[in-house]
Formats: C-alpha cells, sequence, structure tokens
C-alpha cells in the first residue's frame, strides 16, 4: 500500500481538480450558509455543504480529506433549490465523495475509472472477457442431454472462485477504509475501547441508511433504496455462503430458493424505478448524471436480467442455451463486483455508515469543557457574544493551515452548553497570539483576550499541555523559559564588555533570553551592542539581575508566574534607576508598554530597530560598505500588527548601500506568523510539516530574496528552524537586522567598496 503522502496546507488548484468529478460552481458560493440551514442533517458540529465550499476555496486539501460531512449528505437536492446564488451544493458534495473515493484508493484506479469513461468500461470489458476465457478452457464436461451446471461449473469451483472474490473485494475496501480512517481521525487519540462502543453505529447504518429517511421532500427515496440494499445483500449471502444449495441441477425445493426469487424481483424492479427516476430531469437531485451513476445501475440489472434468463433457459431444458448464459451471467456480474464495488460508486455504501461511525466515535470520546463562560463574561465582556460566525477570523489565521484550529469555532464552543474540550479548552492552544484575527475581525471582537482567559482557566485546573510546562517551570526557577541557568545568563556576548547599568547611562539594554540562551550563533545578539559603541551613546545592562520580561507566562494564560516576573522586574528597574529600557525583542516592549502597571508613565521603552533608524537618520551612524544583497523583510506580529511599527525596520535596511529591498506577497499589516508567539516556540502541540515558519519561509523563497531579515529574536529561531526543515540553507539565509547593518557600518571606507568575498558567500553570511 503507498503511504499516505504529507498534504501542502494550500492547493490552489484543489477546486479544479474536484471540478473533474462533477462540480459546477465553487465560485459562486458567498459563504452565506443557506444551503446548511436548509439540510436537514446539518448540525453544529458537522456543517455543510458550507464548510465543504470554504474548504475547495481556501484550497483546504489536508481539511477536506479529513472531513467527514460529504459522506454524511444523502443527496436530496434541496439545497440546491433554496441557494440564492442559483449553485449546486449536491452536486459539489456528490464531486466530493468520487474525489475522496480517488484518494482513499492506494492504486490509484478510481481515478482512473471515475475521470476516464474508457478506462472503466474497458476494464469492465477486459474482466468479462477474462471471465469467458476462463470458462472457455477451465469447463467441465458439457452434457447435452439434459442441463447438468454443476458438471459444466463444478459447485466447488465456483464456491473458491466466489471466496476469492470476497477476500480480494475485501482487501481493498479495508485497505482503503483504513486510509480514510487515518485521514478523518488524523491527530486523535481515542481509547479502543470507544471504538468498541460505537461499532454497532457503522452495522446500524450500514444495513439501514436510516439518517436517510430525515432527508428530502420524498421519503420513499431512502426505502427504496433499503429495499435495493437488502435485495443485493440477499443475493451475496446466496452467492458467496449458499451456494452449495442455491447452484442446484435438481427441481427439489430448499428454503434458499425463497431468498432468491426476493432478492431478484427486488433488483430488478427497483432498477428500472431508478432509472426512470435518473430520466426525470425535472427532479432536482437528477438533473445531471456521471457515468459512474448509470454503469453500476445498468450492471446490477443486466445481472439480473441474465440471471432470470438463465434461470427461464434451466427450466426450458435447454443445456447449451443455460450454459451461455450462466457465463454471460458471471461476464457481467463479476466485472460488476471487482470494479465498481472498490473503485466505483458502490463504495459509498462502505464509506458512508464508516464516516458516521468515526463521528459517533469522536463524539463519545469529547469530553465536555470545563471552562464556565460566564468565567469568559466577566474577564472580557460581552463583546464576543456579538460574533457574526462570518468566519473571517478563520480565514487569515496562521494556525489555521497546519492544524485543526479555528478562532471562530473557539467562539461558536463558546457560545454552546456544554462546548467540547477539545473544541474549546484544548484548541486554544493553538493560538499564536499573531492578532491576524483581531485586524480583520468585522465586529472588532478582543479574539486574543478570549484565548487567554481559556487558556488562564486552564491552568488555574491545571490543564495545561505538557510541552509548555519546562518553560513555565524554568520562567520559576531561573527567571527565563528555556532552562539556562541564571549565571550564565551574560555568555551570549562572547568577548564584548558590556558593563552594569549605571543610572547615567543612556540605555539599558533588555535582551531577550531568546537571544540569550538559544541562537546557535551568538553574533547575531552581539550585533546591536556593536552599533551601540559605534554610535557613542552610553549604554549598560541589568546582567545576572535580567529576568524574563514574562510575555511567554502571560500569553500563555500562566499569570501568578507573570505576575512574580513584573513584580520583580518592576522593583529592578526601580532600584537601578533605569529611565530608558532599549529592547531587543518586540514581545518585551509590547509586554513592558501594554501589561507593566504604570511602566510607560516613568520609563521609555524602545526598540532596537527604531533607534537605529534614528541613529541612521541623525549620522550616529553612517551605512558605508556597499553590500550587494537581495533582503525580504519579515514584519514580527508584535512588532508590526500589535506594536505598529512597520517602516522603521525597512528605512534601515533601504539605508545599506548595494541592498535591494523585495518584498513578500505578506507583509506590513497582513504579514504570516513564524509561529513562535503566544507559546508557540515551545509547544509540540502542532504539526511540523506546513507550520507556520515553513509557510513563511516557502513566501520569502518566491522572492528570490538572498536573505530574510527580521527584527525579532523569536522569529530568527522559528524561521531558522523552518529554513533547516525543509533543506533550503543553501537557498535563503535568516538574519537580524542589527548584523545587517553592522556588516555596513564595521568598516567606514568609500560606499563603493565591494563586499568582502567571505562574506559574499550567502549562507555562510548568516548568523542564525
Amino acid at each position: 500500500m503507498k503511504p499516505i503522502p504529507n498534504i501542502k496546507s494550500v492547493d490552489p488548484n484543489l477546486h479544479r481538480d474536484v471540478a473533474q468529478f462533477g462540480a459546477r460552481d465553487m465560485e459562486l458560493c458567498m459563504q452565506c450558509a443557506t444551503c446548511s440551514a436548509t439540510c436537514p442533517l446539518s448540525s453544529d458540529s458537522q456543517t455543510f455543504p458550507r464548510k465543504i465550499y470554504r474548504y475547495l476555496q481556501l484550497g483546504l486539501e489536508d481539511k477536506l480529506l479529513a472531513a467527514p460531512e460529504p459522506w454524511l449528505c444523502y443527496y436530496c437536492g434541496e439545497c440546491n433549490i433554496d441557494c440564492p446564488r442559483g449553485a449546486e451544493p449536491a452536486e459539489t458534495m456528490m464531486a466530493v465523495r468520487r474525489w475522496l473515493t480517488t484518494r482513499y484508493d492506494w492504486t490509484g484506479l478510481a481515478r482512473r475509472f471515475y475521470l476516464s469513461d474508457a478506462w472503466e468500461i474497458g476494464a469492465l470489458l477486459v474482466v468479462a472477457l477474462a471471465v469467458i476465457v476462463l470458462f472457455m478452457v477451465g469447463h467441465g464436461p458439457i452434457i447435452t442431454d439434459r442441463v447438468a451446471v454443476n458438471t459444466f461449473a463444478p459447485v466447488m469451483w465456483i464456491e473458491i472462485g466466489d471466496l476469492a472474490i470476497a477476500v480480494i473485494l475485501t482487501l481493498f475496501l479495508m485497505s482503503n477504509a483504513f486510509r480514510m480512517y487515518r485521514y478523518t481521525m488524523a491527530g486523535t487519540k481515542i481509547p479502543p475501547t470507544v471504538y468498541l462502543r460505537e461499532a454497532r453505529t457503522f452495522i446500524l447504518h450500514f444495513l439501514t441508511q436510516k439518517r436517510w429517511r430525515k432527508c428530502g421532500e420524498d421519503r420513499s427515496r431512502w426505502l427504496k433504496h433499503l429495499i435495493l440494499v437488502s435485495g443485493y445483500l440477499t443475493m451475496m449471502t446466496l452467492v458467496i455462503v449458499f451456494i452449495r444449495w442455491f447452484q442446484v441441477d435438481d427441481s427439489s425445493w430448499h428454503f434458499t430458493s425463497i431468498f432468491g426469487y426476493y432478492a431478484t424481483a427486488v433488483l430488478l424492479v427497483i432498477t428500472v424505478e431508478m432509472f426512470r427516476s435518473r430520466l426525470n430531469k425535472e427532479d432536482a437531485v437528477h438533473r445531471y448524471s456521471e457515468m459512474s451513476d448509470w454503469l453500476f445501475l445498468i450492471l446490477l440489472f443486466l445481472t439480473t436480467l441474465s440471471g432470470i434468463l438463465m434461470h427461464a433457459v434451466r427450466l426450458a431444458g435447454w443445456p447449451m442455451g443455460t450454459y451461455v448464459m450462466y457465463v454471460i451471467h458471471l461476464a457481467i456480474a463479476v466485472p460488476m463486483l471487482v470494479i465498481e464495488v472498490p473503485f466505483g460508486k458502490w463504495s459509498h455504501l462502505f464509506y458512508r455508515p464508516l464516516a458516521l461511525f468515526l463521528v459517533a466515535v469522536k463524539e463519545r470520546a469529547a469530553r465536555d469543557s470545563q471552562v464556565d463562560v460566564e468565567d469568559v463574561l466577566i474577564a472580557v465582556g460581552e463583546t464576543f457574544m456579538s460574533c457574526l460566525q462570518c468566519g473571517t477570523c478563520s480565514s487569515v489565521c496562521p494556525a489555521v493551515e497546519p492544524t485543526a484550529f479555528s478562532p471562530r469555532q473557539v467562539l461558536r464552543q463558546l457560545s454552546l452548553k456544554p462546548a467540547e474540550a477539545q473544541s474549546l479548552d484544548q484548541a486554544v492552544w493553538d493560538c499564536l497570539t499573531c492578532k491576524a484575527c483581531e485586524e480583520n475581525c468585522p465586529r472588532a471582537i478582543d479574539l486574543l483576550e478570549v484565548m487567554r482567559r481559556v487558556r488562564q482557566i486552564n491552568v488555574g485546573q491545571h490543564r495545561i499541555p505538557a510541552s509548555l510546562q519546562p518553560a513555565l517551570t524554568s520562567l520559576e526557577e531561573n527567571g527565563n523559559p528555556w532552562g539556562g541557568r541564571r549565571d550564565r545568563r551574560m555568555q551570549w556576548a562572547g568577548e564584548i564588555s558590556i558593563p552594569e547599568f549605571k543610572p547615567e547611562d543612556d540605555y539599558c539594554l533588555f535582551t531577550c533570553c531568546t537571544t540569550a540562551y538559544t541562537l546557535h550563533n551568538p553574533a547575531a545578539g552581539q550585533a546591536l551592542p556593536r552599533l551601540l559603541t559605534r554610535a557613542g551613546v552610553s549604554f549598560g545592562s541589568l546582567g545576572l539581575q535580567e529576568n524574563c520580561c514574562g510575555a511567554p507566562a502571560f500569553q500563555t494564560g500562566a499569570h501568578q508566574v507573570y505576575w512574580d516576573l513584573e513584580r520583580t522586574n518592576q522593583e529592578v528597574f526601580k532600584t537601578r534607576g533605569i529611565k530608558e529600557l532599549l529592547v531587543t525583542s518586540p514581545h518585551c516592549l509590547h509586554t513592558f508598554l501594554n501589561y507593566y502597571t504604570g511602566l510607560g508613565d516613568r520609563i521609555a521603552v524602545t526598540h532596537y530597530t527604531a533607534l537605529l533608524d534614528q541613529f541612521i537618520t541623525s549620522g550616529g551612524l553612517i551605512p558605508a560598505l556597499k553590500l550587494p544583497l537581495t533582503a525580504t523583510y519579515h514584519d514580527p506580529c508584535y512588532l508590526g500588527r500589535h506594536s505598529g511599527i512597520y517602516t522603521p525596520p525597512r528605512r534601515v535596511l533601504e539605508s545599506i548601500p548595494g541592498l535591494q529591498l523585495v518584498e513578500m506577497a505578506h507583509n506590513r499589516a497582513d504579514s504570516l506568523c513564524c509561529g513562535g508567539g503566544g507559546g508557540g516556540a515551545w509547544y509540540t502541540g502542532r504539526p511540523a510539516v506546513g507550520s507556520p515558519g515553513v509557510q513563511r519561509i516557502r513566501e520569502a523563497l518566491a522572492t528570490r530574496a538572498d536573505c530574510l531579515v527580521t527584527a525579532c529574536p523569536y522569529c530568527l529561531r522559528m524561521l531558522s528552524n523552518a529554513v533547516r526543515e525543509i533543506g533550503a540553507q543553501d537557498r535563503i539565509a535568516v538574519r537580524d537586522i542589527a548584523d545587517i547593518l553592522l556588516q555596513s557600518v564595521e568598516v567606514k571606507v568609500a560606499a563603493e567598496t565591494t563586499l568582502p568575498e567571505h562574506v559574499q558567500s550567502g549562507q555562510e553570511a548568516c548568523h542564525v
């Protein structure tokens, strides 16, 4: 079996691929959700067809593969009638089911059969010819003075053949079903006992398809389908299990004859009725039909008809006619089973109850949320209750594509009683606090405060992801989230002598914990002190008294840890007489200015990019060395969207001779997140493949820049990891803006001086 491939987060051609299977109108949908409101089977937890249209429009292939909703649709066609744009949601759902069938199939045959009538009909003819040839060379003695089917085709041979076909079909169906299970249940851990308890759900829906009773105005469609399936399964059971009694030459009565006549009558009458229904184009549900819709009915009808003719010829006592019709009957029935059951239309009879079974398993395993919505209301007010459920927040969230996280779903869950723990309590840990959702929310809802409040409730109830706990413990014990020893706080400075801060110094340099403990090459952190020295300003640091600003604790809801850090830092700042803090991390900037009580009134807090911009403007720093580089700038979320600083970093880069600045598709307020915010630098609950950092590096590679420049230690770390993850070290370097600037002012020579050869070597110039 082929392994399930890594799915791209976004496939811009997804809608074109699905369109090949019969979808006609994906561009018409305006996400009004009329179709979902009309559908009697759509629910809060499984919303369709709207959700499926959303996945198609955004190209979310991995989410479409994991969605059980297409199989929960029974194709009644009412959504087609009520769509205000004249779209065909029912047809789109049918097309997605065909597409999913081809993705579950590891052989690739289902796709060929669905997309090529020649392939499907050709395969049927090949199997039919094989059956005919097999009987031509391997039949038993031909007796012509009487009908002797069991002599011509010994029942033991037929029984072995039936069992072989049953085993082959089972292997194909079960292996494809396992792929469906892996797609649908990816990332979920559910005890085996839950699967056993819900096994009856699969059996019930496989035998009855009882949910169909609620679907559409014509309830007789469900009854016809139920009768058809009962006849089909009856005939399959007779052929595979009771063939020794069912295939007889004498006219003696056996109880299996009753079931045989029932199955034959049902298959003949119901297939004719379904032909009539499909030919009636006025019926909303049958305005369009694909070849795959017709073939199974045609083959089922011909199988039944040939069986009746064989029985009639047998009763008439015509031996050769009986043998010929027997071969014709099998030449129709076997291809139908071998081709249509595992690879074609019939497979929905298996996938649909399996989808319902998996949904039931998830619902049974889902625990009720431990979050009291009243606690959230008290903390953030009732604004979030005005959510329109428009989905704008989820459409711009960088965590939506690589994970199942959805800001819209979190707000939805808060309005439900009870909410699900997986969709609320656990989901909030995927939030990166990048603020993209708030920037685009039409109701100006403070979504981040909602996420933080739910996290705080989780922490208060001792429900916190295991991967975040070491960071919080280290914050309490060592004053940093990286597990670094306090006595090694200043090792990042290396040979640079950074004095203890004195009240008369111009700036107190506050270094991010990420710079102090995790950067692979300390030169990126050392660039700023070197530039400050060249600018001729006095500065110092708090040395071993320096603690984390507390941003990781605050954003993850560990408020007690944060308050302890804030209190300690406030006392140190006051005792040391600090008047101006120069911070290297946008997270420190945002935390000091927005959450430290009264600090902004006493102390000026400046991000180093703003100060470097001032130095260049005033002539304190002169970029003189020419750097023939093409660079693209990554706006850190907490410097850009959170703090509104977009222009100063770009002015710094544009001041460097020879450097060409190119923009990525998403820049400034529309910048993509690196994945490090909101605890993302430590949280391991989201998949590595397709992470936000990888998405950003791929976007940077599209600009053909030599290096991606940023101004945040978190971004340096996350994006450097992403470069290594996709093996792009020889294509792009991730660098700090101070490091780039330092190369230009390091040697004060003529502006036309070229870059030394060792610096021109691209990735070698990367200090991270």
